[in-house]
């Protein structure tokens, strides 16, 4: 407040006008500015300890507000059952124990929290039941200290166990001999001569429900021979009632026959990944796989340039959901799939490694898949392509990343000739203007079904510039929940509505929609 506008005349008179600026006051008038300037340092010092105070008492408050809302927490009135369900879910990756003990690790965070969750944690037999331990790490004395106590508190529950060890085989063996038979899941990296997996009894074993086995091969050990692994009696590989998923990874057939012996016929999963020096080896198998649900195969012939015959390949599997191989040319993958009764496959991702083969080949039809994934060089034409999406005509999945889909093709997808009940699209880059209008068609068409995610790829993508109209046709588009955005493809296909939130991100930071997501 001015001190002209106060009720206390004498201040009022003195600093009424400016001569107090310039002339020097009475005697009178100084005694009395003196008294007012005490009384108003006074008024001052008084508030300022009033604030200090209230300063204080506001701290306080604010900490005994975050006490009581930490004793009121949700979490803490979860039962003890309910917050043991979620720890179990809450670790999928296996504890690697060379680290430990280590900040990092989530199930010993989960212990310091408080003595209640501790409790819990440590009761929580799931969460320690997947270990990993590396036989050649510098620190595994210190995992095999910490191993016994951290599956005590696993308790009863069943293992997943990996273990990688290419020297040290005399202590895998006890370790296997001691914990195998309450394995679920084992993975066995680094597999050599004298490995310990198969000097074990077979009732070891009976546990099992999924095997998973990586071969290491040293080509030194005999000339240009690749290391066998020691004879195995068809009773240890075949007696395992509970097995059902399968993996051999960089995996010899020929010189180790004696795994031809396994329960195939259980098996609702198998996978061959790397297989060496070629898979036609195994290919014998596949009639008494019967009951596969979910497979993962390598389909290549013996010899570069030649076909694979379909004689190897003369099975059904009516149980087989989703499929994934890896083959050399078009060609050959269209014999493989022409020789397996498919019919209620609904996934299917084929990569094609080289694009030599001019051949055409024809599609046999899926009338149940879902979701097609055509990777790698080999889709040689449009024509090509063309017959791989008519043999889906229920898909409503489509992803071919490495492709250029041109515009003859993405007509025939607006005009539903192609792909009627399709939904997400996933593509190498194309020109915006007649893909732009091939969504609007699908969007206004009420026969087919709306394109909702259309993914662009691409390496030598290009920032094209958008007309006007072409912006507000995209953001229309947007608007009524078709979303076209490029993506990163690094060998991993986008889950429904990543395309979405790349396409929300660029609008809202007012970019073109057809730019590269890595400049987002």
């Amino acid at each position: 407040m001015d001190l002209r506008d106060r009720d206390d005349a004498p201040l009022c008179r003195i600093f009424r006008g400016s001569s107090w600026r310039n002339e020097p006051l009475s005697k009178i008038d100084a005694c009395i500015v003196r008294g007012a300037a005490s009384a108003a340092e006074k008024e001052l010092k008084k508030l300022e300890t009033d604030i200090k105070t209230l300063e204080t008492r506001r701290a306080t408050l604010i900490q005994d507000l975050a006490t009581y809302r930490q004793a009121l927490a949700p979490h803490k009135i979860l039962p003890a059952d309910i917050l043991t369900e979620i720890f179990s879910n809450c670790v999928p990756e296996p504890a690697v124990l060379h680290y430990i003990p280590g900040s990092g690790n989530f199930r010993l965070v989960l212990c310091q929290i408080s003595s209640r969750w501790r409790r819990i944690a440590i009761g929580s037999h799931k969460l320690w039941s997947r270990v990993k331990i590396d036989f050649d790490f510098r620190k595994i004395s210190r995992a095999l200290e910490i191993l016994p106590l951290w599956l005590e508190r696993a308790n009863g529950a069943t293992l997943h166990m990996e273990i990688s060890a290419r020297q040290h085989d005399e202590h895998v063996l006890q370790l296997l001999a001691r914990y195998a038979h309450r394995c679920h899941t084992l993975v066995l990296n680094g597999l050599r001569v004298d490995g310990a997996f198969f000097k074990l009894p077979a009732i070891t074993l009976g546990r099992i429900e999924d095997l998973r086995l990586t071969a290491v091969y040293d080509y030194n050990h005999r000339g240009d021979t690749p290391t066998t692994l020691p004879t195995v009696s068809a009773p240890v590989l075949g007696d395992m009632p509970f097995l059902r998923s399968v993996t051999f990874e960089s995996f010899d057939f020929f010189w180790n026959p004696e795994f031809m012996s396994l329960p195939w016929h259980q098996l609702t999963a198998l996978n061959f990944d790397n297989t060496n020096p070629t898979p036609s080896q195994y290919y014998s198998i596949l009639p008494y796989c019967e009951n596969l649900a979910r497979s993962r195969l390598d389909v290549f012939p013996k010899e570069r340039d030649t076909q694979i015959p379909l004689s190897d390949f003369q099975t059904s599997m009516p149980s087989l959901r989703f499929l994934e191989f890896n083959t050399d040319v078009l060609g050959n993958a269209a014999r493989f799939l022409q020789s397996v009764a498919l019919d209620r496959l609904v996934e299917l991702e084929v990569t094609i490694s080289d694009d030599y083969d001019k051949t055409i080949f024809a599609v046999r039809a899926f009338p149940a898949l879902q979701r097609l994934t055509l990777e790698g060089p080999g889709i040689g034409s449009q024509s090509d392509l063309e017959a791989w999406l008519r043999a889906c005509p229920a898909a409503t999945d489509i992803f071919v990343p490495d492709y250029v889909m041109q515009q003859q093709i993405v007509d025939q997808i607006a005009d539903g000739e192609l792909l009627p009940s399709l939904e997400r699209l996933l593509f190498e880059a194309a020109v915006p203007g007649f893909l732009i209008s091939a969504l609007e068609k699908r969007q206004r068409s009420r026969k087919y079904s709306t394109i909702v995610e259309t993914g662009l790829t691409g390496n030598q993508m290009a920032d094209w510039e958008l007309e006007g109209s072409e912006k507000m046709r995209v953001a229309r588009l947007r608007m009524v929940g078709v979303f076209v955005a490029c993506v990163e493809y690094h060998g991993t296909l986008p889950v429904p509505g990543d395309v979405k939130r790349n396409a929300w991100r660029v609008a809202n930071k007012g970019l073109n929609p057809f730019i590269q997501a890595r400049n987002v």
